[in-house]
Parts: structure tokens; C-alpha cells; sequence
């Protein structure tokens, strides 16, 4: 029988400092950097290097599935093994679906966006 990993300690570390960079996102290039380079520290915490980048990850919010491991994360084993044997899939799709919702509100309402940017 399979051991469960989990990382909520992991998320609960990452999830506050996501949610603000999501919330201050003023366009939609700034919710998928934040998904991306959110998604590639947790990784390199996870395998313990700092191989992994931004590039590594892509964020599709039109798909069902709304993101996609790059080639280096696949062939990666200890991410592979993490994907298959813990809790991270459920975390990357929360965070995948928090990085939607904002970016779908930013297609939605781009005067608002320009208006806040404006002020500041």
C-alpha cells in the first residue's frame, strides 16, 4: 500500500503571498507570472534545487485543465512521484482556478483595471 504525502504545510506557506500577488494583478500578464512563478518555487522547494523557472509552467485559463508542466517537470521523478503520491495536484488546481477567476475578472472589467492604474 502507497503512503499519501502531504503538503499543506507547503501551501499554507505559499497561498498568502499568491493570493496577494492575484489580487494586485492590474492585467492578466500579472496573474500568469504570479501562477507561474508561484507553481516553479514550489517545486524547487519540493525537490530542494532552484533548477525549475517560470518558463516550466504554462497557464491556460480558457482550458479545463489550466495549466500545463513543462517538459523539465515532467521528466523530473521526484515531481512526477509528488504528482502521483500527494496532495499536489489538488493544490496546483486550486491555485490554478484562484489564477482563472482573477483573470477572467480582468477580461471582464479591463476599465476598472485601467481606472485603479491610473490612480496610482
Amino acid at each position: 500500500m502507497s503512503s499519501h504525502i502531504s503538503y499543506s504545510k507547503l501551501e499554507k506557506t505559499y497561498t498568502p503571498d499568491f493570493r496577494h500577488k492575484i489580487s494586485t494583478a492590474r492585467n492578466t500578464n500579472d496573474v500568469y507570472n504570479a501562477f507561474c512563478y508561484t507553481v516553479a518555487s514550489m517545486f524547487n522547494e519540493i525537490t530542494d534545487t532552484k533548477k525549475f523557472r517560470e518558463s516550466d509552467i504554462d497557464f491556460y485559463p480558457e482550458r479545463n485543465c489550466h495549466y500545463e508542466l513543462g517538459v523539465n517537470l515532467k521528466c523530473e521523478p521526484s515531481v512526477v512521484e509528488c504528482l502521483h503520491t500527494s496532495d499536489l495536484g489538488r493544490i496546483l488546481d486550486d491555485m490554478a482556478q484562484t489564477a482563472t477567476n482573477r483573470h477572467t475578472h480582468l477580461m471582464k472589467h479591463p476599465e476598472r483595471t485601467n481606472s485603479k492604474i491610473m490612480r496610482h
